[in-house]
């Protein structure tokens, strides 16, 4: 599950932490696991504040995708979190440095182009986005 969310001034709330898969830190939007207690909406909430502080005025489910279907059976949610403003500090776990940074929305299609913004999912969740709320771009 992941959540694009989105400041009353059309600003996007992005994620830097170090992936060790890659060795090196990745630009992302908020993001985590379903819990089997938790619906995705449940967990995009919690991971939303969890690693930003922010929180929503309204959660909307924009879609979902299947990773790699040949191999797994797991779905990936992406929600749009609207109206989001800080309300707190980060609540990280004691392996998580997560560096949050606010960027224009306008500014995202650039930060894709350069390289910036490389994680599939992430890369996913944008190219919905837009293809929802910005159709003809």
């Amino acid at each position: 599950m992941n959540v694009i969310p989105l400041t009353p001034r059309n600003e996007v709330v992005l994620i830097r932490q170090y992936r060790h898969g890659i060795r090196e830190g990745t630009l992302e939007i908020p993001g985590g696991i379903v819990e089997e207690s938790d619906s995705p909406e449940d967990a995009a909430r919690r991971e939303l504040i969890e690693e930003t502080g922010y929180r929503e005025s309204e959660m909307q489910l924009l879609g979902s995708v299947h990773p790699n279907p040949a191999f797994l059976t797991n779905r990936c949610y992406t929600f749009v979190a609207k109206g989001v403003s800080r309300v707190k500090e980060q609540e990280q776990d004691e392996k998580e440095d997560i560096e949050v940074l606010v960027r224009p929305l306008e500014q995202i299609p650039e930060l894709i182009r350069d390289g910036e913004i490389t994680h599939a999912l992430v890369l996913a969740a944008f190219y919905r986005f837009y293809m929802e709320y910005l159709p003809g771009l």
